[in-house]
């Protein structure tokens, strides 16, 4: 469960209830069944025609399993299944057969089948696996952009929804006492705009930022992998094989690796 995601989410909700609670006398004035429906209605028909039903039927699917329920790779894991594969191999060709049934991070393990399945060469295996990798990396990258696309429309139609607005009211000028509702009736004019920009800024370009990121560290995770293969065919030493992965990291987070290495061997040792 991506509890960061959730945290967000509600905390983004809590916020936009919290300053609508403390901004006005009446909170039903924030309640236009118009608003909703030319925003959200307005969105929903944009998107229908800019990306097919399927797409967004798979839209929700991702964010159930990618931003909800997903989880972040961790480095270390990942690090720690190739240095041991190294590791193993070194001492026993039949290493990474018995151990394919325990591995976890699944693109290693589709690497891992490669190698032991026969009947590839080292450049076969090279070139499949770049190739798995980059199509990953272009999928998840168009369900990102879905989401960016989708945030231009619900601020556009929030201001459509308010000229909307503005129009009926100029409209009611020219009646007895006309001036009495020009406030409440612009008030309820922005109402859509406020829709508009909120539905935008708190739930889908953060959904976009949270899958591009997912994106660039499954990346990292998929070079990690190709680059461990290609040192364990060669049956590099582990230290050499942990050191080239570990590159892919910043200082900071080769110092939390380590720091978790050395957690680990403690806890064992215990």
């Amino acid at each position: 469960m991506n509890y960061s995601s959730i945290t967000g989410i509600t905390l983004a909700i809590t916020v936009l209830i919290a300053t609508m609670a403390t901004s006005v006398k009446d909170m039903s004035v924030f309640l236009d069944y118009h608003a909703f429906m030319i925003v959200i209605g307005g969105t929903l028909a944009a998107a229908l025609t800019s990306f097919s039903f399927g797409k967004m039927i798979s839209m929700l699917r991702v964010i159930i399993t990618r931003v909800i329920r997903g989880t972040t790779p961790v480095y270390q894991s990942v690090i720690a299944e190739i240095v041991d594969l190294s590791r193993g191999y070194r001492e026993d060709p039949n290493y990474l057969e018995t151990k394919l049934p325990e591995i976890k991070t699944h693109f290693l393990r589709e690497a891992v089948e490669l190698m032991v399945q026969g009947g590839l060469s080292a450049g076969d295996i090279d070139t499949i696996l770049m190739k798995r990798a980059q199509t990953h990396f272009k999928r998840y990258e168009e369900d990102s952009n879905v989401f960016n696309t989708l945030a231009k429309f619900p601020p556009a139609f929030g201001l459509l929804g308010a000229v909307v607005g503005m129009i009926a009211l100029m409209q009611s000028l020219g009646g007895a006492d006309a001036i009495k509702g020009v406030g409440p009736a612009m008030a309820v004019a922005l109402v859509a705009t406020m829709y508009g920009i909120a539905f935008a800024n708190f739930i889908l370009i953060p959904l976009g930022e949270n899958l591009a990121k997912h994106n660039r560290t499954d990346k990292t995770v998929r070079s990690m992998v190709i680059d461990g293969i290609k040192l364990i065919r060669l049956k590099k030493h582990p230290l050499l094989v942990e050191e080239n992965i570990k590159s892919y990291l910043l200082p900071s987070e080769r110092d939390l690796v380590d720091q978790s290495s050395e957690s680990a061997e403690q806890a064992e040792a215990a």
